[in-house]
């Protein structure tokens, strides 16, 4: 049985920064140098088994950009494998891209790294990896649930019962990651497996990048998630309010649906 995935993404600069350091992946399609020149836009559909992934770039100027574009470049070498292949091979993809960027840092004398937030999805089911503060949620019957855990020390110090969820909000380590892919060679880059989510229980799921979470709260993502419209109007009521919030920062976000 051949299953179908409708899916929209969009990727913008944001009210505050200069350039947009994210990148996406849309089973196949990524955003090249040019497409971030611009506020970028992309609907489609495809056959599973397919990917979708986010990453988000850091290093400030040109130094993000490279990071997020050299992690998605190496993501389409490995995509065919990821389709039909194991945890083990996302792991070996982030790796891969790993040294990638670890031998850009060094040729360029740059420090960058990107985070992942990547979706398998296959033709009964999807699984979710993550790597950084990027997010997956999906929306399971009536309610939306975040699968992944953000790697930062705000992250870890409300795992570990230091400071409640609500103080995290405004704590001053919250963007501060402890894994990720390059920045330097001691960070972990395995990337966490999240779960498999059967197309039965959950029909929509939402990738995005930090520009978006940090502006909107879980119960705002999960409103605009349960609406009963197309992945384009959905896609686009996130990051309009995340803009209208502020957009503080780069705003990439991907929704699928079965």
């Amino acid at each position: 049985m051949t299953i179908r995935i409708k899916f929209a993404a969009r990727s913008e600069t944001g009210h505050v920064r200069k350039n947009n350091e994210d990148n996406l992946f849309c089973s196949g399609l990524i955003m090249n140098e040019h497409d971030r020149e611009k506020p970028f836009f992309i609907n489609g559909m495809c056959e599973a088994p397919c990917i979708f992934a986010v990453f988000d770039g850091m290093g400030g100027h040109d130094c993000g950009e490279l990071a997020s574009l050299t992690a998605a470049e190496s993501l389409c070498e490995h995509a065919e494998r990821i389709n039909h292949g194991t945890f083990e091979d996302v792991n070996q993809f982030a790796h891969d891209a790993n040294k990638k960027l670890l031998s850009l840092m060094r040729e360029q004398n740059i420090h960058t790294g990107t985070t992942l937030a990547l979706i398998s999805s296959g033709t009964k089911s999807f699984t979710v990896y993550n790597l950084g503060d990027s997010r997956v949620y999906v929306l399971k019957g009536d309610t939306v649930i975040k699968v992944t855990d953000d790697h930062t020390l705000t992250a870890e110090k409300v795992r570990a019962g230091l400071i409640t969820p609500k103080q995290a909000v405004n704590d001053r380590y919250r963007n501060v990651l402890t894994r990720c892919l390059g920045v330097n060679d001691s960070f972990s880059v395995s990337p966490d497996f999240c779960g498999v989510f059967s197309f039965s229980e959950c029909r929509r799921a939402m990738i995005c990048s930090d520009g978006l979470t940090d502006m909107l709260t879980h119960k705002e993502i999960a409103e605009i998630m349960k609406r009963e419209e197309s992945v384009s109007e959905i896609v686009n009521d996130l990051v309009n309010l995340a803009l209208n919030k502020g957009g503080h920062d780069n705003v990439t976000c991907i929704v699928i649906e079965v």
